[in-house]
């Protein structure tokens, strides 16, 4: 069974449809909180990046200057959600989690949009605030995702042509929303076969070379790619640099490498050039 993403905004109904959708198709549903709280143990905190830095700390442009721990940010979180989806059917609700999971062929993307009067209320009832200060609490959180999100993703969070399916909470109930999810991923495009998992391994062997090469100080900031073979035991780190140095860069790759090669089952190949 597929795995489905469901990207949320505040108070949108999504936590709703995702444990509804769990209930349905007996899934796992897990969120944003949880997953971010799995890649600590890949260290997503190591490079200082959070959503208070981004949004807060740094005036705009400061982490134009700062991509490779953004990548580390990326490649960890994404390391954790892979771990979960190899698990087994997955519904995932948290802030353009799909954009992790372009190389899963089987995940089913969804937004969901909610009436802002209906956000107003249920936030009224849980702060107790005027509707003036609700609405202008939920315009700034809204701002505040989607500025992250795109620092992140580099993507427009409202952009629809992302998604496989968009619901309205104010067109379609939360009943009939988890019906047509649940609907549409169990259609075959969105099957698990062992072709598409095959490459759901290969790309989380390809992340955990990824978030060694820029966990080491060496390495780190290398214009590098990756592709990975898991079922052969393949990596292979693809490096544009200059000649001169291709020596000395192959080593510290096999290095920042070394532990993922110490498994015994990983031939790690570098091609400089």
């Amino acid at each position: 069974m597929s795995v489905i993403a469901i990207s949320r905004g505040s108070l949108s109904g999504a936590t709703k449809l995702a444990h509804g959708l769990g209930a349905r198709l007996r899934s796992r549903v897990t969120d944003r909180e949880q997953v971010l709280a799995a890649a600590e143990r890949y260290g997503i905190g190591d490079r200082g990046i959070s959503a208070q830095d981004v949004l807060t700390r740094h005036a705009a442009g400061f982490w134009d200057d700062h991509d490779d721990a953004r990548r580390h940010y990326l490649a960890c979180f994404r390391a954790a959600l892979l771990d979960l989806v190899l698990e087994g059917p997955l519904v995932y609700h948290g802030n353009m989690a799909h954009a992790l999971l372009t190389g899963v062929p089987f995940v089913l993307r969804v937004r969901v949009n909610a009436p802002m009067e209906n956000r107003v209320e249920a936030m009224m009832a849980d702060l107790g605030l005027s509707r003036y200060e609700t609405v202008k609490r939920i315009e700034a959180i809204d701002n505040e995702r989607k500025r992250w999100a795109e620092f992140l993703y580099q993507e427009d969070i409202m952009n629809a042509s992302q998604y496989d399916l968009v619901l309205n909470l104010n067109r379609v109930s939360l009943d009939d929303g988890i019906e047509m999810v649940a609907a549409a991923a169990q259609k075959k495009a969105f099957d698990r076969t062992p072709d598409a998992v095959r490459r759901v391994k290969d790309l989380r062997l390809a992340t955990a070379a990824e978030i060694l090469l820029l966990s080491d100080p060496d390495t780190y900031g290398l214009p590098f790619t990756i592709s990975a073979d898991a079922a052969a035991g393949h990596v292979e780190i693809g490096i544009s640099l200059e000649a001169g140095s291709a020596q000395l860069v192959e080593k510290q790759v096999r290095e920042a490498l070394g532990e993922l090669a110490g498994a015994g089952t990983v031939d790690v190949r570098v091609k400089i050039g």
